[in-house]
């Protein structure tokens, strides 16, 4: 019953998340009519900051929700704020006369926001609709919580939804830039606001922003809706849960089950290439090793097995907590898991890639490969900051899984992914670094955390 109030609740979540994006863009258009242009650069500001400590909170919880229509909401309240600024220095006493001349200037009137922040909406939005995920608010979501299906439903939906909802603010401030500029070039005189002023500038936004709202409210009443109906009482779903997985490697090879088709294939996971040994326990914070080697010993019957940690997801599913674990099968291990088992393949590294860009496997199998070889390569690479290990640019060593149980790196410490996200090799690394960590505000302070060990997540 927890995790239904908390996916209905994260559902709910994303409207407010409209808005106060939404709002916010809003809120800055209709102030222009009460504060005075030099004031407004600092009141864009104002409301950055205060998105920005939302989003930062957001961070912190143990579910967080997908903040990026918010996220760009901030980004383009200080391009707008910029922009202002620079407006209201280009409109100093000595440069209007030598520049704009004082008869396209009337301080009387109320600077005309919509002008400016709808254009820059329409680019924020242009430029985070063509990038997708690949934006680094988004890699470093992923990089904290894990990937859409190792979230879950809340995933599955935050991934969707969050760019949908840029993708209505992108035809909104669309229509809304072509509607206020039209009007400015061909029919606004710089002497008064008219009624027709105030609609086009003012009334129309805002008529935008509670049509949008409430199409959105509805929208998520149809998802919660379809939730309560055909999600929560599924058979896929196993309540309040902890899902133990377990990769198998014998030498150089790694085992996969089968994809499995027909009507007795309910989860769609079954549908790909996967990890064969998989169980769903009762919810619990921690596993022990004693309890993990205990139910991979009920599930196989194999004995003494070498069972390593491999890491956890624990923050961000309402539904599923998930513990990850490799195990070493020696000889004899594997000839009687074969012959329990004679469904299931034996593949190489290589055929894994082929596997992984052919989307043929499993959605939680491909985060836990993708997770596994960005990593040892980025701790094979570089050091902790990014910096190369050897003086050789773009070196790149050799992966196999015949070595993984020697490696000594913590795959429980989302640093690594930072590391492999901007380091030496990467174009400006040391502006991104210090961009990402003292400017952008929510985006990479994975090197920052103290996670918790590996002994503390088992």
């Amino acid at each position: 019953m927890e995790s239904r109030l908390n996916n209905g609740k994260g559902i709910f979540l994303l409207w407010i998340n409209w808005l106060m994006g939404s709002g916010a863009i809003v809120l800055l258009i209709q102030l222009s009519l009460f504060v005075k242009p030099l004031y407004m650069p600092f009141v864009a500001f104002g409301i950055q900051f205060i998105l920005f400590l939302l989003i930062k909170r957001n961070r912190e919880k143990e579910l967080p929700v997908c903040y990026l229509f918010p996220f760009v909401a901030s980004r383009i309240m200080f391009w707008s704020g910029a922009t202002m600024l620079v407006i209201n220095l280009l409109y100093s006493k000595w440069l209007v006369e030598t520049v704009f001349g004082s008869t396209h200037i009337n301080p009387h009137i109320p600077f005309l926001c919509i002008l400016i922040v709808c254009p820059i909406t329409l680019i924020c939005c242009l430029w985070v609709h063509t990038h997708k995920r690949t934006i680094s608010f988004c890699r470093d979501c992923k990089m904290r919580s894990g990937t859409a299906a190792e979230r879950g439903f809340l995933g599955k939906i935050f991934t969707r939804e969050g760019n949908y909802q840029i993708d209505v603010c992108l035809i909104v401030s669309a229509v809304l830039t072509l509607l206020a500029w039209i009007y400015y070039v061909i029919v606004y005189i710089n002497s008064s606001l008219n009624h027709t002023d105030r609609f086009v500038f003012f009334i129309a936004p805002a008529l935008a922003w509670v049509g949008a709202s409430v199409y959105f409210a509805l929208r998520y009443i149809g998802i919660w809706g379809y939730y309560c109906q055909n999600i929560a009482g599924s058979a896929t779903r196993h309540g309040r849960s902890t899902l133990l997985r377990y990769i198998l490697i014998d030498y150089d090879l790694i085992c996969l089950s089968k994809p499995q088709s027909g009507p007795d294939a309910v989860d769609p996971g079954a549908r790909y290439f996967d990890t064969p040994e998989a169980s769903y326990i009762s919810w619990r914070k921690h596993v022990s090793m004693a309890d993990a080697s205990l139910h991979f010993y009920n599930m196989t019957d194999i004995v003494d097995s070498d069972i390593r940690f491999f890491y956890s997801t624990t923050s961000g599913n309402a539904d599923c907590n998930i513990f990850r674990y490799f195990v070493f099968l020696r000889p004899e291990q594997r000839k009687a898991f074969d012959k329990k088992n004679p469904d299931c393949i034996w593949v190489t590294f290589r055929e894994l890639v082929q596997m992984l860009n052919d989307h043929r496997l499993n959605p939680l199998m491909s985060a836990e490969f993708v997770r596994l070889y960005t990593m040892v390569m980025a701790w094979k690479t570089y050091d902790n900051r990014g910096r190369r290990r050897y003086k050789i640019k773009h070196y790149k060593p050799m992966f196999r899984f015949e070595n993984l149980s020697s490696w000594d790196i913590d795959f429980n410490d989302p640093s690594w992914l930072y590391v492999a996200d901007n380091n030496q090799d990467t174009p400006f690394y040391h502006l991104r670094r210090l961009w990402r960590k003292y400017i952008n505000g929510v985006g990479n302070y994975i090197e920052e955390i103290n996670p918790e060990t590996t002994e503390s997540q088992q």
